[in-house]
């Protein structure tokens, strides 16, 4: 069953997606909320996982001399399974999507050089129940809301 999100949710989850590091106070403070409502609320949102877990998100510096491609797959829905599998083992596959439409799949792959980026794509490509890939490589970030 899908918690139902109230108002005091949505502020307490926007505040930890601009800074997940607040402590209870901190947020309690920032949302005008007692740290008892806040803890109450955060338990609530992690046991029904609404919230999963909290990461770090690295700068650019630390993504030094890499770039992004955004490949499209087209998939045989048959080895949907299989072809998942396959992907999860390529390190440089950041995330995987199913999406609608034509495509059935666009992985997010970082790359440090095009050639590094060739023979990744040679991977997929060889992958058994692949058909069809595009890709298109990122060129800037204009904004990210993680």
């Amino acid at each position: 069953m899908r918690m139902e999100l109230t108002n005091n949710d949505k502020r307490l989850i926007a505040a930890l997606k601009r800074n997940a590091r607040l402590s209870i106070s901190e947020l309690a403070r920032e949302l005008d909320l007692s740290r008892t409502t806040v803890q109450k609320r955060l338990k609530g949102l992690e046991q029904n996982k609404v919230i999963l877990g909290y990461s770090a998100i690295l700068g650019d510096e630390n993504h030094a001399g890499s770039f992004q491609a955004y490949v499209n797959l087209v998939v045989d829905p048959s080895a949907n399974v299989a072809v998942v599998s396959a992907l999860e083992k390529i390190p440089q596959i950041e995330s995987l999507y199913t999406v609608s439409g034509r495509i059935d799949f666009v992985a997010i792959i970082r790359a440090y050089s095009p050639a590094e980026l060739d023979k990744i794509l040679d991977n997929i490509v060889a992958i058994s129940g692949v058909k069809e890939t595009r890709s298109a490589i990122v060129l800037t970030t204009k904004f990210d809301r993680r």
